[in-house]
């Protein structure tokens, strides 16, 4: 009286695995080829989406700053007009002011009397290439005159990284490595001064970006190093302390004559 309850559970079973088996992956269909456009989709979904990172239109952000030996803070502002301001304090005091305001580039280091422009081609494009990156996704580089292409993917510590090449309208060309399990941008790899203003020696740089974290719906790195691939050496460790979006900026902030309170 069971035989046939049991005939009809092996058919279920062998039906079930052909179904199954017919749900795999054919051996002789090649895996969909990644696209440009399939990459970045998936990297501004990651990081929140593309109404969120096109809300961004400023940021404040507060760092400390390993490098040489010594710890500093670094205090960070941009907007989406291209004005940048980076302010450095070493024991509190203020020690170094650089940035962009509407009459170019300029620095002030400490002890000076007043601010300069600045003659390094190198300084303008790390601040310009800057605001670009806190402040917009890939998926708006196009439309800034930016240009992207997909590369080869590279693999590194055993996974296959897709790899964006971007060309900026500066003529800057950086190397986008992308975590394929949370399409997250996890490396950076550029040839250019590391301090323009100090030296213009060309060093191959890869900032290696980690701890992402949530600011008002957008997904950031707030830790990353930087290193000296000819070497392997370690140029410097940033850590955010503080990230703000859209935050009230003072009156004439990204002016160079302005003092920090």
């Amino acid at each position: 009286m069971h035989v046939p309850n049991l005939m009809l559970s092996r058919r279920a079973m062998i039906g079930g695995a052909a179904a199954a088996a017919a749900l795999l992956p054919h051996p002789l269909l090649a895996r969909k080829p990644m696209t440009l456009t399939g990459l970045i989709k998936r990297h501004v979904r990651a990081r929140g989406g593309a109404a969120a990172l096109d809300r961004v239109r400023s940021c404040l952000i507060e760092l400390d700053i390993i490098e040489g030996g010594s710890t500093i803070h670094g205090r960070y502002a941009a907007d989406a007009a291209g004005l940048v301001r980076i302010d450095i304090y070493s024991e509190n005091k203020l020690v170094y002011r650089e940035g962009v305001d509407r009459q170019g580039v300029w620095l002030w280091p400490g002890g000076s009397d007043a601010p300069r422009a600045s003659e390094a081609t190198g300084a303008a494009n790390a601040l310009l290439h800057g605001a670009e990156n806190h402040l917009f996704g890939l998926h708006r580089f196009a439309e800034r005159g930016h240009k992207l292409r997909l590369m080869p993917a590279e693999t590194i510590e055993g996974v296959e990284h897709p790899v964006v090449e971007v060309v900026y309208t500066t003529g800057h060309t950086s190397y986008f490595y992308v975590d394929p399990s949370s399409w997250m941008i996890v490396r950076r790899r550029d040839q250019r001064a590391y301090h323009p203003d100090v030296s213009a020696a060309q060093k191959r740089v890869e900032t290696r970006f980690s701890d992402f974290r949530t600011v008002e719906g957008v997904v950031a790195a707030h830790h990353n190093v930087d290193i000296d691939l000819a070497d392997g050496s370690l140029l410097s460790v940033n850590q955010v302390t503080s990230r703000k979006l859209n935050p009230v900026l003072p009156a004439g902030l990204f002016e160079r004559s302005y003092t920090p309170a």
